[in-house]
């Protein structure tokens, strides 16, 4: 096709609407097949120009439609929307429904993604309203699928599943229906209904190692989704099998590398392997701030889920911070959920001072969202954990720059004023080993004196957390 395409090109003016028309093939096999967004784009900023200097609206019109699809594909998701719609606006002029459908499809992809649900909500609806006009089956799903993801995303999951049962009924092997429904079985708590459900996904699209299909990437990544969910740990290998193919290949393109990069992260942090967490956390690092678009999960949950397997808590608590400001903000409920009990669950690894009562105060979070939306899993998971925060002994707290917690009683003791003598006394030492102490404590916190020490000790609640 490439040669074609090429000589083609040489065979036509170069200003030509012929050559127009060609550059647009070109630029979405470019993108496709060889990976080059690049060229891509180039091909299509050529075809846009002899579009509108031949005021073929048309041309204008397919143009903006491949590029978008390749922006979407490679997950640049700004430019992607104000293509869309652009493709939008001319679609409509022109009565092309079925342009109109795909370029919303992107849109709705290009919003739902990075947080935006109002925009993404609407052009939803218009999709839908464009493809029932075009009474075109495989559109209709597409366009179904659209509704389906802003429902699930916000937790409304009777509407969802009416949706995918329409969706469905015409075609019951559709991967993308099938994906979310999958998806939405497990979160609600109905595994037998869910697994049904994938045994159907995997009969459209079996988990073995073949072409970087979009619906494969999504496939084998919802395989750890809900074994997280469930706790069963079947089909990992197989999922890992595919995801590490796909990466092999050379006709890979941003969107399922993504996806078997999620997979391979999911993997390694279900199995507690930190080596491999430590290899997938690059890869995510340039999507923080999204969500991934085949599982709904925010690409800055997986980031402090990864870290924490990597025992890196400071830096995972950055992370969750991040997840719970974009769902927050998104109105993405279910998946707030999952980080509220996930960032409890790595502050109570870290157990710094004050993570456990942070964590209980997410955990009523996590439990109030997961309650209110019936989703049975992550309740029971949230009031499981927090029980055992509430019956357990409480954890003595992580002291700052290697403090012991004899330096620590030692340092308590001195910020509330008492002399060397009077440590001694009531921790029934010798001054001689108090005031080693003393010395070491002060290398430790950096401190020339008393007074030093009194701040240090006041602005870490050393003397609160010691008393408590």
């Amino acid at each position: 096709m490439a040669q074609l395409i090429t000589r083609a090109l040489e065979l036509v003016p170069p200003d030509s609407n012929e050559a127009g028309r060609l550059l647009t093939r070109h630029g979405a096999y470019l993108a496709r097949f060889e990976g080059d967004y690049e060229g891509a784009q180039a091909a299509f900023n050529r075809s846009l120009a002899i579009a509108r200097r031949e005021a073929d609206t048309v041309l204008e019109m397919r143009s903006l439609e491949e590029a978008a699809a390749v922006d979407y594909a490679h997950l640049r998701y700004p430019e992607c929307l104000e293509k869309s719609l652009r493709g939008v606006q001319l679609a409509r002029r022109l009565n092309a429904h079925r342009t109109e459908v795909e370029t919303l499809f992107y849109a709705v992809g290009a919003c739902y993604t990075t947080g935006d649900l109002e925009s993404a909500r609407q052009y939803a609806a218009e999709c839908l309203s464009a493809a029932e006009r075009l009474h075109d089956r495989s559109r209709l799903c597409r366009a179904l699928f659209r509704n389906q993801i802003v429902c699930q995303i916000e937790g409304d999951w009777k509407t969802a599943r009416d949706i995918s049962n329409h969706g469905l009924a015409g075609d019951p092997f559709e991967p993308n229906l099938l994906g979310m429904r999958v998806l939405l079985e497990y979160e609600i708590g109905d595994f037998d209904g869910g697994e049904a459900f994938l045994d159907r996904l995997l009969q459209a699209v079996p988990l073995t190692p073949s072409s970087p299909t979009p619906h494969r990437g999504f496939t084998s990544v919802t395989i750890p989704i809900v074994a997280r969910i469930e706790g069963a740990m079947n089909r990992l290998d197989a999922a890992a099998e595919v995801a590490e193919n796909m990466l092999l290949s050379p006709l890979l393109v941003p969107g399922p590398a993504l996806s078997a990069r999620s997979c391979l992260a999911l993997l390694a942090l279900l199995q507690g392997e930190p080596t491999k967490a430590a290899e997938q956390y690059p890869f995510l690092q340039p999507f923080r701030g999204t969500v991934l678009p085949a599982i709904l999960t925010s690409v800055d949950r997986i980031l402090g889920l990864l870290s924490q397997t990597m025992t890196q808590h400071d830096q995972a608590t950055a992370h969750f911070e991040d997840a719970l400001a974009f769902c927050r903000k998104a109105g993405y409920r279910p998946e707030l959920a999952w980080t509220c009990h996930d960032y409890a669950d790595c502050l109570l690894a870290r157990n710094a001072l004050g993570d456990r009562q942070r964590a209980m105060t997410l955990l009523d979070e996590s439990l109030d969202i997961s309650s209110k939306l019936g989703m049975r899993p992550m309740t029971e998971r949230a009031t499981a954990l927090l029980a055992q925060i509430e019956s357990g002994p409480k954890p003595a707290p992580a002291l700052p720059d290697g403090l012991t917690h004899r330096e620590a009683e030692v340092l308590r003791l001195i910020a509330v004023g008492k002399s060397s003598r009077d440590v001694a006394d009531e921790l029934v030492l010798s001054i001689r080993t108090v005031e080693r102490h003393i010395t070491n404590i002060y290398g430790k916190i950096n401190a020339r004196g008393r007074a030093d020490a009194t701040a240090y000790a006041l602005g870490h609640n050393l003397v609160e957390q010691e008393q408590t």
